[in-house]
């Protein structure tokens, strides 16, 4: 194609060449425009952008190339997904478990100390609600000291402590609730599907089977069978 050119055409599609950039086709054309010039014995052309004039509109030219081409947004670069951490295990609640002494001694009736053996050696035990509720105007640290040092130390009783959820409060001690859970009735006035219903109701409201609470219950010496009965009576603690 170049052949059917003219020397003045090949060196404006040079200069265009320049302007846009592509040194492959610059160097083409300007290898033909020598051979040409070489042939008529003329001096080779070694450059086409010396002339500071034609330079300088080089510039111009390719900057305003520069500045009328559309912008290509920034590709993202794909982050790597974050290593899946291991999931903490839940720490298991441990309470007041404290072994009996060899033996135990009376609580004066009517104290705190009574009221505690005597909630503690339910067969359900008692819950700190439940405890709370009896020893006022007892604190939740109070109350603990109570376990520890008045049943224990004082008296020589033991401490087991169990974890049940609501439903299961209710039906050892009678319980209206706890958590979200609620029984209206006593357990033993209800028959099996009554319970089950009771116990459907509540999951449906919102009741969480999976929240627990702590209830502690009375360890007795070896050999007693039954707290020691208490004595005389006494103003409550």
């Amino acid at each position: 194609m170049m052949e059917n050119l003219t020397t003045a055409q090949l060196k404006e599609q040079a200069h265009e060449a320049i302007r846009t950039g592509d040194r492959k086709k610059v160097a083409t054309l300007t290898g033909e425009i020598n051979s040409r010039i070489a042939a008529k014995g003329g001096k080779p052309v070694k450059a086409l952008t010396k002339d500071p004039a034609k330079l300088a509109a080089l510039k111009a030219d390719r900057a305003r190339i520069k500045q009328d081409a559309p912008e290509v947004a920034p590709q993202p670069v794909a982050q790597p997904a974050p290593a899946a951490q291991p999931k903490a295990k839940a720490r298991k609640p441990r309470g007041i478990n404290i072994a009996p002494k060899k033996e135990a001694r009376a609580c004066r009736a009517g104290t705190k100390q009574a009221t505690l053996v005597d909630l503690l050696s339910r067969a359900g035990g008692a819950s700190m609600a439940e405890l709370r509720e009896a020893l006022r105007p007892w604190k939740d640290v109070t109350i603990k000291s109570g376990l520890s040092w008045d049943m224990n130390h004082q008296k020589g009783y033991g401490i087991r402590t169990t974890f049940e959820n609501g439903y299961q409060r209710w039906l050892a001690t009678d319980y209206a609730g706890m958590g979200t859970f609620r029984g209206d009735s006593h357990p033993d006035d209800n028959t099996e599907e009554q319970k089950a219903a009771l116990l459907a109701d509540n999951l449906a409201n919102g009741y969480d089977p999976e929240e627990v609470f702590a209830v502690y219950h009375l360890v007795l010496p070896a050999g007693l069978k039954a707290p020691v009965p208490h004595t005389g009576g006494g103003v409550a603690e």
